[in-house]
C-alpha cells in the first residue's frame, strides 16, 4: 500500500464563512469506508455543534449519511440512505431527483469532497462531471448538485458547482483530503 493510501487520516479545518472549526476522520470501515467528525460554526440560528458520518463502499461510493446535534436551539438528526437498487431516502422518505447518485455532499464541511475525489481517481488533466445528494444547508433538505472536477496536478483540482456559479481550485493533500477551499476552509493540522 503507497503511503498516500494509508488510513486512518485526520484533518481539522478552520472554517472562514462563517467561522469555525471541523474535525474529520477518515478510516476504513468493514469492505468500504468511514468519514466521521464534528463540525463546530456560527449558524444563522445560533452556535452549532453537527456530528456526522458517511459510510461509503469499496470503490468510494457512498451508501448513507448521518447528521446529528444542533444548531442554536434547532435539534437536527438526518439519516440519508441508498437502497442496493440506487434509490435514497430520508426519514422513509424517498428523495425525488437523487436516483442512482454515488456521492454524499454534505454543505457545511469539506469531508465530503474526498469520497468523489477517490471515486472518480481521476489522472491529472482529465475533468468529470457527476452530481451528488447534497445537504443544502440553506433549508436542510437533500437535493442534486451537479459538480465538475478537473484534475490539475496531484493535489489540485479545479471545482465547479454551475447552479450555483462557483469556482475555485481546491487544493488536498495526496489521499484527496481538501487542505484548502478558497475562501470557505482551510486545514490547520
Amino acid at each position: 500500500m503507497a503511503d498516500r493510501d494509508r488510513l486512518p487520516r485526520a484533518v481539522l479545518w478552520r472554517r472562514f464563512d462563517p467561522e469555525g472549526m471541523d474535525a474529520c476522520r477518515y478510516a476504513r470501515s468493514g469492505d468500504g469506508y468511514e468519514i466521521s467528525g464534528t463540525a463546530l460554526y456560527h449558524d444563522r440560528h445560533g452556535p452549532a455543534k453537527l456530528d456526522y458520518q458517511v459510510l461509503c463502499n469499496a470503490d468510494w461510493s457512498s451508501r448513507s449519511a448521518r447528521v446529528s446535534g444542533w444548531r442554536g436551539s434547532i435539534r437536527t438528526d438526518l439519516l440519508l440512505s441508498r437502497s442496493a437498487e440506487g434509490s435514497w431516502t430520508t426519514g422513509g422518505a424517498a428523495i425525488p431527483g437523487v436516483d442512482g447518485l454515488a456521492d454524499i455532499d454534505l454543505g457545511f464541511t469539506p469531508a465530503t469532497n474526498a469520497n468523489a475525489i477517490r471515486r472518480l481517481g481521476l489522472e491529472t488533466g482529465a475533468e468529470a462531471e457527476t452530481t451528488a445528494v447534497w445537504l443544502d444547508v440553506d433549508d436542510w433538505r437533500f437535493k442534486p448538485l451537479r459538480q465538475i472536477y478537473s484534475r490539475l496536478s496531484e493535489t489540485r483540482f479545479a471545482y465547479s458547482s454551475p447552479q450555483h456559479g462557483y469556482d475555485a481550485v481546491i487544493v488536498t493533500d495526496d489521499f484527496g483530503v481538501v487542505r484548502s477551499y478558497p475562501e470557505l476552509w482551510e486545514a490547520v493540522a
